[in-house]
């Protein structure tokens, strides 16, 4: 059984643009221990988080031995011109995005609460590829899952994939979930929502 949220408060890295928004632990067992065996960190964001959540619950996820960190990254904002005086508008657009970002992470924390799964959620502001590689170090993580964006040729020449780079440098394992669309296949041939699994090296 999960004991109701503690108060969110900063992590211990210390790390100022990170906001731990939710937790939850598991109920000690009759030794007064806390038997958690793998830290398992979710990158989500709006048009991903259902999807990657339920992949990972149905396939991955051992809700009696798993920690579940769920991350989000909201990109900082910089102004087009520079020499125009926008730092009220700025401050309104930071706090709108923080907003969204602690009540996405909120819902899917809930639904892990709900299912009786350890879990912390954590947003946090910047480079999107620099702060996951960041954080799975941080906390050590056995694996990462995320979703994948489908940028399209050209988006992907000038922001590249941040899952492709996640691939290639976590430190960990890591899984791509594609979206529901992205998993028919040709009749007959087996239908599967997981897209790349790496060891890390």
């Amino acid at each position: 059984m999960s004991t109701a949220p503690k108060s969110p408060k900063s992590p211990k890295d210390g790390h100022k643009r990170d906001t731990l928004v939710e937790q939850y632990s598991h109920t000690e067992d009759e030794h007064g221990t806390i038997q958690l065996q793998r830290v398992i960190v979710i990158s989500i964001d709006p048009n991903s988080a259902e999807y990657v959540l339920n992949w990972a619950l149905e396939n991955f996820i051992r809700p009696e031995s798993d920690l579940v960190v769920l991350i989000h990254v909201r990109i900082l904002e910089i102004p087009m011109a520079p020499y125009v005086d926008s730092t009220g508008y700025m401050d309104d657009v930071a706090e709108e995005r923080k907003e969204e970002s602690h009540s996405l992470l909120k819902t899917y924390a809930g639904k892990l609460w709900h299912q009786q799964i350890a879990c912390k959620a954590i947003s946090m502001i910047g480079d999107p590829k620099a702060e996951i590689i960041r954080k799975i170090q941080d906390i050590h993580a056995d694996t990462l899952i995320m979703g994948s964006r489908n940028l399209g040729t050209i988006k992907r020449a000038f922001l590249g994939s941040v899952s492709d780079h996640c691939v290639h440098h976590a430190p960990c394992s890591v899984i791509i979930a594609k979206p529901p669309e992205e998993t028919v296949s040709k009749p007959g041939r087996r239908r599967s929502i997981l897209s790349r699994f790496t060891s890390g090296s």
